[in-house]
């Protein structure tokens, strides 16, 4: 993941990781609750886009900042 200009610019890779492990992660909760995969991946959409608009600017660009960080060392 990098930034170029005002975008984030991720990999196919670095993509299709990330989309497994929220897909892995909603099969491991399913498989623990009564709630099934599409209940999960529609309850966590949900809540990332609450805690989103929560966020404010400064706090969005800290946790992006945060991630380019840390994706540097992956």
């Amino acid at each position: 993941m990098r930034q170029q200009g005002n975008e984030i610019v991720m990999d196919r890779e670095e993509f299709l990781v990330n989309t497994l492990a929220a897909g892995i992660a909603c099969q491991l909760l399913a498989q623990t609750s009564q709630l099934e995969v599409s209940g999960w991946m529609e309850y966590l959409s949900d809540k990332a886009h609450e805690q989103f608009y929560e966020m404010t600017p400064k706090q969005r660009d800290e946790m992006i900042n945060s991630w380019l960080e840390i994706s540097k060392n992956v």
